[in-house]
């Protein structure tokens, strides 16, 4: 975190900087698509569109679920690029921009969302009017964004090293003694700036102080900090993402590790859908959005990535069963307030502020 390389931040400054020149050039996409103004009217116009193309984290399990849940509920169906990171999001946006995109219906992430809707790019959708039964946190203010995926963080432990009694439980039991010099926190922060909205600065800082004081090992990589953990390596994890936690799991499913789930559980939005001005699919893809968000979301237990938002949801069960105080900061917190958070966090810990982003959660 401290080398030479320009930080992701710095590098999403200079290219949004890049695309607003662009835009201001009037290269913007072709005029918006046709959305029919009635759910009716918009399942009809969808019925007429070609297979809906979606660029998203999905992987096979989920695409194969939620492709026969939403052919089952209105007979279409999509195709699927999975796409990951913010340089393969940052070529959507280019494609977007020149009217070249093969999607209909992307997953834009929090330092991009700004940029995408500045661009002038997607389209609005009164998606509350329209889906009055899914919960309008789902929905962003400025009714672009739609969100299905969550990402949920907590404590992890190795169960060979530690007894399922004297593992943490709490946030502030990653501040305990027992473990000073044994543990691993991710340098990212991600966790942290989660709790940020519902902490407030004081108590942020404050804790974030006697965490540092508590020697814990900084980690740049999530997974494979998580690995070393289930090996023994380090015998406990204070704040890592429940579903790197999956994947090492779902790849042994005899590893030494539980995840534990705080009292306080903080999210951050994993996936936000948008129907991009170029789609050749709109309606569809309205529906698959809304669809993901409620139906569909069973099947993004497969990623460790349900709303908690959605009742009966792995996350939701999750919460309730340790009676867990959901905290998420909302669709304005994401973006900037978010970074801001960061950097003030890792500067507490002893890292450049500029070196905030980089690495994934």
């Amino acid at each position: 975190m401290q080398g030479l390389v320009p930080s992701r931040s710095a590098l999403l400054a200079a290219f949004t900087v890049a695309v607003m020149a662009i835009v201001a050039l009037g290269t913007t996409a072709t005029s918006a698509a046709e959305i029919g103004k009635t759910l009716d009217e918009i399942v009809a116009l969808a019925k007429k569109e070609p297979p809906v193309r979606v660029a998203s984290v999905w992987q096979k399990e989920i695409i194969a679920e939620i492709s026969e849940g939403f052919k089952a509920k209105y007979g279409l169906s999509f195709t699927h690029d999975r796409v990951t990171g913010l340089d393969t999001r940052e070529r959507i946006l280019n494609e977007s921009i020149a009217g070249v995109l093969p999607y209909d219906l992307v997953n834009v992430s929090g330092e991009l969302r700004p940029t995408y809707v500045k661009a002038g790019i997607l389209i609005p959708v009164e998606w509350q009017q329209l889906f009055p039964e899914i919960d309008k946190i789902h929905f962003s203010p400025d009714k672009h964004f739609v969100a299905t995926g969550f990402s949920m963080y907590g404590i992890l432990y190795n169960s060979k090293q530690v007894q399922a009694a004297q593992a943490p439980k709490t946030w502030d039991d990653c501040l305990a003694p027992t473990w000073k010099s044994k543990f691993a926190v991710h340098s990212r922060g991600r966790p942290f700036t989660a709790l940020w909205p519902d902490w407030g600065r004081d108590k942020s800082l404050a804790y974030h102080r006697q965490l540092k004081a508590n020697d814990p090992v900084f980690s740049t990589g999530g997974t494979e900090m998580i690995v070393q953990i289930a090996t023994g390596e380090h015998i406990m994890g204070c704040g890592y993402a429940y579903h790197s936690y999956l994947n090492v799991v779902r790849k042994d499913p005899d590893a030494d590790l539980k995840f534990v789930v705080p009292t306080d559980l903080p999210f951050h939005i994993s996936e936000a859908f948008a129907i991009v001005k170029s789609a050749k699919s709109p309606n569809a893809a309205l529906l698959l959005a809304a669809y993901s968000a409620k139906e569909g979301q069973p099947a993004y237990r497969h990623i460790g990535r349900t709303s908690p938002f959605v009742d009966g949801s792995q996350a939701s069960d999750m919460a309730k069963a340790v009676n867990a105080k959901v905290i998420w900061g909302g669709w304005d917190f994401a973006g900037d307030e978010e970074v801001a958070a960061a950097k003030e966090i890792v500067t507490v810990w002893g890292f450049r502020a500029d070196s905030v982003g980089q690495g994934s959660d």
